[in-house]
């Protein structure tokens, strides 16, 4: 075969991969572009509750004394662990993966979001026997659809199925009745759940206004609109106080 050919052919198949990958690139940014953001804060007003601590009642050898609760936690003024989410949006998510530790005789992360299609992974980080049983919330009634023992410490369990549909599960352990957990599911990916900062933030919105809800436990839930621009950020606040947790309880397990 002539080399120059092979040369020439070469040069032009490098040249069309070149053109192909800037156009995906291209692509890629011009779609980041046509989408913004919404980041914001939780801040509480008021004095908060001393942090609640619950009595460990069983493998005190491994998990202590006593272990603080997480369905309140305030520092600084500002709420973690409280799920803001669009609204009235719906987009196909695929198969994401979903990690929940039992981790120092606690659930990690207390509050986990997730889109409905994702792959739940469960794993034990403790010297002790743990059982992760899950709750589909509907009203006032429940419904077991997990529940699964990790016996030792490593032991790692992948859900065989995806997380079916919107809503909420309850996460226990039976073996410790102190260990909660709560899983939020979503017809999109568009929620974000706050740090110990009271932080959030939510990518690739489409441009519009939209109703935020934010979801707490423990305080309850608020709703504010926002305004999302193409390649912008719309910044939020929330804010409860201490009438919240007069009127919703001051909770903890």
């Amino acid at each position: 075969m002539n080399v120059v050919y092979v040369r020439t052919a070469f040069i032009a198949l490098m040249a069309l991969l070149l053109s192909a990958l800037t156009a995906l690139l291209l692509s890629q940014s011009a779609g980041a572009s046509q989408t913004g953001v919404v980041q914001g804060t939780v801040r509480f007003e008021g004095s908060a509750p001393a942090p609640e601590m619950l009595e460990v009642t069983k493998n005190r050898e491994v998990c202590g004394e006593s272990v603080q609760a997480r369905e309140l936690v305030i520092a600084g003024g500002r709420v973690a662990n409280a799920v803001a989410s669009i609204e009235g949006l719906e987009a196909d998510v695929g198969a994401r993966e979903y990690l929940l530790s039992n981790t120092g005789c606690r659930f990690d992360p207390p509050v986990l979001a997730a889109s409905a299609g994702g792959i739940l992974i469960v794993d034990n980080q403790d010297d002790v026997l743990h059982n992760t049983h899950l709750n589909f919330v509907r009203g006032s009634a429940t419904r077991t659809v997990g529940n699964w023992a990790l016996s030792n410490k490593g032991a790692r369990i992948t859900a065989d199925r995806p997380l079916r549909r919107a809503g909420e599960i309850d996460v226990e352990c039976d073996a410790h009745p102190w260990m909660h957990a709560t899983i939020k599911i979503f017809d999109h990916p568009y929620f974000g759940v706050t740090d110990g900062s009271g932080s959030f933030r939510v990518t690739d919105v489409p441009p519009g206004t939209h109703t935020l809800r934010l979801w707490h436990e423990v305080l309850g839930e608020r709703e504010q609109q926002v305004t999302v621009e193409a390649g912008g950020t719309a910044t939020v606040e929330f804010v409860f106080s201490t009438g919240d947790l007069a009127a919703n309880g001051e909770g903890g397990r």
